[in-house]
């Protein structure tokens, strides 16, 4: 990240490409079976707000543009992204970059998504912009030997602290944001009510919520899925039959 920055200033604004594996751009966190063998494989495996803290660690996201990929999670990541210059003290109008589509899906949750993301930063991003085509950049694999095991393993204690701490509410005082809990209900009910779903994917990124936690949710109130093979081999994957009525957090999520 830091020498792609370094690189970009001779010639003007850094853009920094945040180039995800499969597994992450498909909505699933380190370990869960239906990622097996693809971590870290294309990019960065990126599963809730700690990993995004770390990846900008020293850029300050007012002076870079950032490239971001579309897709089921091209909201979550801007709104990861969106959380960390907060962080920063930055405004959500003072960030810059592009969202980048490369294989748009027909299914009705990523049409509602795409939709909801759209009137969002009409709304509120005035120096964001979308753009149909590939990520600049490629992917290279990012995963050693253990690396997978060692996510796994963060991601668990990711989820026993993320309530008891201010840095898992954006810096905040924790009453001002809902539980990992409540934030999940509340994007299962934007879903089925019709709400704009980047005001309820703010607060699941403030509450700690994970990136399979927040696809999982949408998943079981809009009934679509798409597979880290489809993302990873460019072939979109059939969706899941749609399914209706109200879906809360998954089990064991507080």
């Amino acid at each position: 990240m830091k020498d792609t920055l370094d690189l970009s200033r001779t010639t003007g604004t850094a853009t920094l490409a945040l180039v995800c594996d499969a597994p992450t751009r498909a909505g699933f966190d380190p370990g869960d079976p239906a990622a097996a063998g693809a971590f870290g494989r294309e990019g960065v495996a990126l599963a809730h707000l700690g990993d995004v803290r770390r990846l900008f660690d020293g850029v300050a996201l007012d002076r870079v543009r950032l490239a971001l990929p579309g897709g089921l999670t091209g909201m979550w990541l801007l709104a990861l992204c969106l959380v960390t210059a907060e962080e920063q003290g930055l405004a959500p109008d003072g960030l810059g970059g592009t969202t980048y589509e490369e294989r748009p899906a027909a299914t009705a949750l990523a049409l509602r998504l795409r939709g909801d993301l759209t009137a969002y930063v009409s709304a509120s991003l005035p120096h964001w912009a979308f753009r149909a085509g590939s990520l600049p950049g490629r992917g290279s694999p990012t995963a050693g030997p253990g690396d997978e095991a060692a996510a796994v393993a963060a991601l668990a204690r990711w989820r026993e602290t993320r309530e008891e701490s201010t840095d898992r509410q954006g810096l905040a005082d924790p009453y001002l944001w809902p539980s990992v809990r409540q934030s999940l209900d509340g994007l299962a009910d934007a879903a089925i009510d019709g709400d704009c779903l980047m005001d309820a994917t703010l607060d699941c990124v403030r509450a700690g919520v994970t990136t399979g936690e927040w696809a999982h949710t949408l998943r079981a109130a809009l009934g679509a899925y798409e597979s880290p093979a489809a993302y990873a081999h460019g072939v979109p994957a059939s969706p899941a039959p749609y399914r209706t009525g109200r879906h809360r957090a998954p089990a064991g999520v507080r």
